[in-house]
């Protein structure tokens, strides 16, 4: 087991800690923007939901109207089979949310539904973080699945700049900061997201409130929500059947199934890059793939993993030459090759988040003196594709070019 911890700590830079066990068979996520999560066969649980060796699982219930109330919509559902509710506890009156799975559509497949019931389990099991949003039990009845969570205050990063308009690099850097620490948490744990977007990670201010345009927005509290793609990982898992996520979001190599905690921080990334230039880092018409195109292998997702290889991400903004350190990180984040992004634990040294002047260096992130200057120059990076240079030198700012080798 050392050695295998090795390898993946030479391969993926500092990750806290990870086991290199295999759970049970790996879930496997279909269709682009869904969701799915699991756990294990309900009928080895008893009435507290748990298993006789302590594990939390999915408890079987006669009528979940029973233990909760229902209430109003959060928001509109893209799947007929699920509806996210308010709801309240009966028992204490507390207010929480309630994620509905109506059956039998909510699986293509009996695979699928065990797939759910695994990943819902693993996400049971997995510790509290106050970055993470809390999963309080998860029941079915006979006509449903019902995946109780924490209802979270504030707004997702989508309505924030929805509402801010634009977030400030004070803001940006400290909602970087809990997300990254989130995320180092769920890597930690053998856990990968697959679907971190803007709108799925929650931003508490002051009073839990919208400010009023114009007035001072303070991010107080940063949660990662939705984790119906969430999966365990290790380094040995297969290979996805299909592409899963958000577009903007996924990472080439997630493309070809590939994912791990380094495909999460390609997508936070994107993130930060939105949150600081407020535009997304690719062109929209890059990602023009229809339903039922998404599974591995297909001619549409090898397309778009190619223009990901070719395109050119602009760090020119102003935001980007007054803040190098910034620059620094978010364009280390979204590397083309997984194997030169950070770990979100070795990221949460980087100077940005270490020294608020943005300015001292730290280590092994010691900044060249091109991008200290404000040329945002990255440090010389080989692009590989599966053992293919695809690009040399990636220079951004006054001098923008891109040596390409077709090989």
């Amino acid at each position: 087991m050392e050695k295998n911890r090795s390898s993946l700590q030479e391969r993926f830079g500092k990750i806290l800690s990870i086991s290199t066990q295999k759970g049970d068979n790996a879930p496997r996520i279909s269709k682009s923007n869904s969701r799915r999560k699991s756990v294990g066969d309900p009928t080895d649980a008893n009435s507290s939901g748990r298993t006789h060796s302590g594990k939390r699982t999915i408890r079987t219930v006669t009528n979940f109207k029973d233990l909760y109330e229902l209430g109003k919509e959060v928001m509109p559902s893209t799947h007929k089979y699920m509806k996210v509710l308010f709801a309240n506890r009966k028992a204490d009156n507390h207010e929480c949310v309630v994620k509905v799975r109506f059956k039998p559509d909510c699986f293509r497949s009996r695979e699928d539904e065990r797939s759910w019931r695994r990943s819902t389990e693993f996400l049971l099991n997995m510790p509290d973080n106050t970055g993470i949003a809390s999963i309080y039990e998860v029941l079915e009845d006979s006509k449903a699945f019902y995946i109780v969570m924490e209802k979270v205050q504030g707004m997702d990063l989508f309505e924030t700049l929805e509402h801010e308009g634009k977030v400030s690099v004070d803001n940006a850097r400290e909602i970087l900061r809990q997300l990254l620490a989130a995320m180092a948490h769920l890597h930690s744990h053998n856990a990968v997201h697959k679907d971190l977007k803007l709108e799925n990670v929650m931003i508490e201010s002051p009073k839990s409130t919208k400010t009023p345009p114009g007035a001072s927005f303070t991010p107080t509290s940063v949660k990662v929500i939705d984790f119906d793609t969430l999966e365990e990982w290790t380094p040995s898992s297969p290979t996805s059947k299909d592409v899963v996520g958000t577009d903007q979001y996924i990472a080439q190599e997630a493309y070809a199934g590939k994912y791990s905690p380094l495909s999460d921080m390609f997508a936070v990334g994107v993130i930060g890059y939105k949150l600081l230039a407020g535009r997304f880092p690719f062109h929209d018409e890059m990602f023009d793939d229809e339903a039922g195109e998404n599974w591995v292998g297909s001619p549409k997702m090898a397309q778009i993993r190619n223009r990901l290889k070719h395109a050119k991400v602009d760090f020119s903004h102003a935001i980007f030459r007054e803040n190098p350190q910034a620059c620094d990180i978010v364009m280390k984040m979204l590397a083309y090759n997984e194997l030169h992004r950070p770990t979100a634990a070795a990221a949460l040294e980087h100077p940005w988040f270490q020294d608020l002047s943005g300015k001292r260096a730290y280590g092994d992130w010691s900044t060249p003196k091109s991008t200290r200057t404000g040329s945002c120059r990255s440090i010389q990076e080989d692009l590989l594709d599966d053992g293919i240079i695809v690009a040399e030198e990636s220079v951004v700012g006054d001098d923008h070019r891109q040596a390409l080798l077709r090989i």
